[in-house]
């Protein structure tokens, strides 16, 4: 994440303001579309005034149900902000301080009476991140109480002491969600109701529960050989205050501007919200500076549901992007509409393919290792297809681009091959290449 904010900063920090050409941002997203690339919606507000809105791609592919700028899209992690949102609330109320340690509502959870709250906050509790259980593929798509809920995290020790680093936990934001049910003694769809929703106009954000089409709400898809796959469904009592908050694009944007014009917490959370020891993590927010400008940012993923929000207050801008099917990095598409909006002209890819056949696949297959990383890259021939993916991981699809050279676009991901002395050179992003030896 703090690449991607270190790298809009950039632009920013470089670019001139000139006069806005939308239509080039229509381009990509259409070109994107066209492509298999993204199904999604995009809102863009400066000055707290909405300059863009566009949808691509189906809520439904199997009967053709369009995206539109009111289609509903669970936002995964975005929901955290949503979270300390209230949490600073109760705060505000003198219910609770950023000092306040999780013992006093679950002191069963291991290290609770060291944890505080800042620590829940900003990820830096060291408790387990229960989505890594073992078992989390065989749950997820239960309805779970919040009895089976702590009974799972209970049984794990911390990952490190409180405040020794700073290390993601899901865990942390589905505790702070209890707690908030704990002192409001409703559920969280009532709080986010009451505190959030009710508070600024939100009239498509909700806890979300089984997906319904008929209601406007977007299903999640992945791209398997060439076609856009639904995606399994984790029922929403599960991810709860982590990642259980249905939205659209526009709502996404009003929330984040209302959060900083003063609307949801006093002056004094938010300072403390944006409050990051680490230049990275806040207290329900990520964060960067460069040259003295700051971003703000939160994004999620869930199932095939990808999104991102952004704020950057010295251009009063804010960017949100909802996508129920992507195959395309994240980071490439919100720069490109950064800068738009700073005015500058963006450079549309090029999407190529070759076809290949089982034979030619068959020669790329094998694990492979490089002594920089701890891992192996694992390749499986699928017929015409090659699959591929870190050791333990699920293997995913790649596109032939040229000889040798296969693409997986929703990472940046680029392989290629040399079958002569049977190594590969793996390139992610921005990041130096690796170079892998096949294993005999």
């Amino acid at each position: 994440m703090k690449k991607i904010l270190l790298s809009c900063l950039m632009l920013f920090a470089v670019s001139t303001i000139k006069a806005q050409d939308f239509s080039q941002l229509d381009d990509l997203l259409h070109l994107l579309e066209d492509n298999n690339k993204l199904m999604a919606t995009m809102t863009i507000t400066q000055g707290g005034n909405e300059v863009y809105a566009k949808a691509v791609g189906f809520a439904d592919v199997e009967n053709k149900v369009a995206n539109t700028q009111d289609t509903k899209f669970r936002i995964g992690s975005i929901t955290k902000a949503f979270t300390a949102v209230m949490i600073f609330q109760l705060i505000d109320e003198g219910r609770l301080t950023l000092d306040t340690t999780l013992s006093k509502f679950y002191p069963d959870v291991p290290g609770a009476s060291n944890i505080t709250i800042a620590q829940m906050l900003s990820h830096k509790s060291g408790l387990f991140n229960i989505t890594n259980d073992p078992k989390f593929g065989e749950w997820m798509l239960k309805k779970s109480t919040k009895v089976q809920m702590l009974k799972r995290i209970k049984p794990y020790d911390l990952d490190f002491q409180p405040g020794e680093k700073t290390e993601y936990s899901n865990t942390n934001y589905i505790l702070l969600g209890y707690i908030a049910e704990d002192l409001d003694k409703k559920n969280y769809s009532d709080i986010l109701k009451a505190r959030i929703t009710d508070k600024i106009g939100l009239k498509n954000t909700y806890y979300g529960g089984k997906i319904d089409v008929t209601s406007n709400e977007s299903q999640s898809y992945a791209i398997a050989l060439e076609y856009w796959a639904k995606q399994l469904e984790t029922d929403m009592s599960n991810p709860g205050g982590a990642g259980a908050i249905v939205s659209t694009s526009k709502d996404l944007t009003l929330f984040m501007n209302a959060l900083f014009s003063g609307k949801l917490i006093s002056a004094s959370s938010l300072e403390a919200m944006k409050k990051t020891d680490n230049n990275d993590v806040c207290h329900g927010l990520f964060y960067a500076n460069l040259n003295g400008m700051d971003i703000y940012a939160s994004e999620g993923g869930i199932d095939g549901f990808q999104s991102v929000l952004v704020h950057v207050p010295a251009m009063q801008t804010t960017i949100a992007l909802v996508a129920n099917g992507l195959d395309y990095r994240k980071i490439d598409i919100m720069m490109s509409a950064f800068m738009v909006s700073a005015g500058q002209p963006i450079k549309l890819p090029t999407f190529t393919s070759i076809q290949l056949t089982e034979a030619q696949v068959k020669q790329y297959e094998g694990e492979y290792a490089c002594d920089a990383v701890p891992y192996k890259l694992i390749f499986k021939a699928d017929g015409t297809i090659l699959m591929g993916a870190p050791e333990q991981s699920n293997l995913k699809e790649l596109t032939p681009t040229k000889a040798h050279q296969f693409t997986f676009d929703t990472l940046g991901i680029v392989v290629d091959f040399n079958p002569e002395d049977q190594t590969l050179v793996f390139t992610r992003g921005e990041e130096a290449p690796l170079k892998f030896k096949r294993l005999e």
